[in-house]
């Protein structure tokens, strides 16, 4: 797949798309630092998973796909390459933007919460150590890669627009409420911040995982939930992955 995904990034190389995975984490710690730098570390990840990312990831698979559906799929269809592969590129292309985007956020969130502390002297009132955020960005990874074959297959679907919005809506649902439940594996909307609330200690509301904190309960710091949220969201990255690109190869043969 490696021609296929060189291809993918060259036609989005100059394009809104390959500048979004700078944008989006550059604008959410922006905004935490100039909003609330007494919680800038923790803002920064609960405003990005909450909101940003699903956004990102949403306007990302909107740009990938658009490119080639506004042509009707014409230019694809004509090419000697199977239909699988050239699915398989789009995808490959996405998970690369967002690996760029969740290091770009964990690395300046880093720095700059290091140089508020020793350089401006001010005093976070929740501060992460450098080995939690480190997990926090891999786990974010893993468990929010379902969402670019789940984006690229409604996009080519429904269209852009009803695709941002059904995303969106579907994210905060389940990242409000369903992360809270027991079976917040059941849909892959609630598990990131399910996982954050274990790694981080932080509530999808944004308040800290303690005692008397609205929403808070002694099961959503269960450490058993990791293994499990990681392994279901996998789960959902390759059904989705298999079903989109079946769905692509029957539509590219009609």
């Amino acid at each position: 797949m490696r021609e296929y995904y060189i291809a993918e990034s060259l036609k989005n190389r100059h394009t809104f798309a390959g500048k979004l995975a700078w944008i989006m984490p550059l604008t959410v710690v922006a905004l935490s630092a100039m909003l609330t730098w007494d919680y800038f570390t923790i803002d920064c990840y609960n405003w990005w998973y909450t909101v940003l990312f699903p956004g990102m990831a949403a306007f990302l698979c909107g740009a990938v796909g658009n490119r080639d559906k506004k042509l009707g799929n014409r230019a694809i269809w004509t090419l000697p390459a199977e239909p699988g592969n050239i699915w398989d590129g789009k995808i490959l292309y996405g998970i690369r933007c967002m690996g760029t985007a969740l290091l770009v956020l964990g690395g300046v969130t880093l720095a700059a919460g290091i140089g508020m502390e020793q350089i401006l002297h001010r005093v976070l009132r929740i501060s992460l150590t450098p080995g939690q955020q480190i997990f926090a960005v891999l786990i974010l990874f893993t468990v929010s890669l379902w969402q670019i074959p789940f984006c690229l297959f409604l996009q080519q679907a429904i269209g852009t627009f009803p695709m941002v919005l059904l995303h969106m809506g579907m994210w905060v649902l389940c990242s409000a409420e369903l992360s809270l439940k027991p079976y917040f594996w059941v849909l892959p909307g609630g598990i990131a911040s399910r996982m954050m609330c274990i790694i981080l200690g932080i509530l999808p509301n944004g308040l800290v995982a303690e005692p008397g904190s609205m929403t808070y309960s002694p099961e959503l710091m269960e450490r058993t939930g990791l293994p499990l949220g990681i392994a279901a969201s996998l789960i959902w990255f390759f059904l989705f992955w298999r079903l989109s690109r079946k769905w692509f190869e029957r539509k590219v043969e009609r």
